[in-house]
């Protein structure tokens, strides 16, 4: 199971979509060319990206290419000297892979506290209590897999986030105080 043509897919929706904006609004002002990408092109590129998300840096790339387009965009800087890591960081943008991550933090978090239906101990298992620091009872270990496929799902992966959060983030009442906090420990 590869992710690969759903992520040529959304990547070439998005493209064709910040295309779109591109021309009907470039003499727009920059708050309106911004909203429009955060409104109609985003949302294609992280549409249950918690589940899809990409390993390789060959498919990341591919995924951000259409941000630091966005970000030349809004901003309306195509010289070639322009970073673009500075003009998403000036637009107080998250990268999509660190929104991904978010995204997954916050599903595990809605698994956890039983508010999806998906049962966590079926893909991973409670942790062991031990007497070590790192141990709280809220965390998990990894159900193993030879399959290579498995190392890069949606529990593997996030599983391993998720212990590294503080217990005070993972303790949190709700999502919303849970989602500021991931945002804010990142």
């Amino acid at each position: 199971m590869s992710w690969q043509t759903h992520i040529n897919n959304i990547s070439a929706k998005a493209n064709r979509m910040l295309g779109l904006i591109r021309r009907n609004l470039r003499g727009c002002s920059r708050n309106l060319r911004q909203q429009a990408y955060l409104t109609l092109v985003r949302p294609h590129l992280e549409y249950c990206s918690p589940i899809w998300n990409p390993h390789t840096k060959k498919n990341i790339t591919k995924i951000e290419s259409t941000q630091r387009q966005a970000a030349r965009f809004v901003l309306n800087t195509y010289s070639r000297q322009a970073s673009v890591s500075k003009l998403i960081t000036q637009l107080q943008w998250d990268s999509l892979e660190r929104r991904r991550q978010a995204a997954s933090l916050c599903l595990m978090y809605k698994i956890h506290n039983n508010l999806v239906a998906i049962n966590p101990t079926d893909y991973a298992s409670p942790m062991a209590p031990s007497s070590r620091r790192s141990y709280h009872p809220d965390k998990y270990q990894i159900i193993t897999s030879r399959l290579q496929i498995h190392k890069f799902s949606f529990f593997p992966r996030t599983v391993i986030w998720w212990n590294a959060l503080p217990e005070h983030i993972i303790a949190s009442p709700s999502i919303e105080a849970f989602r500021g906090a991931v945002a804010a420990h990142n």
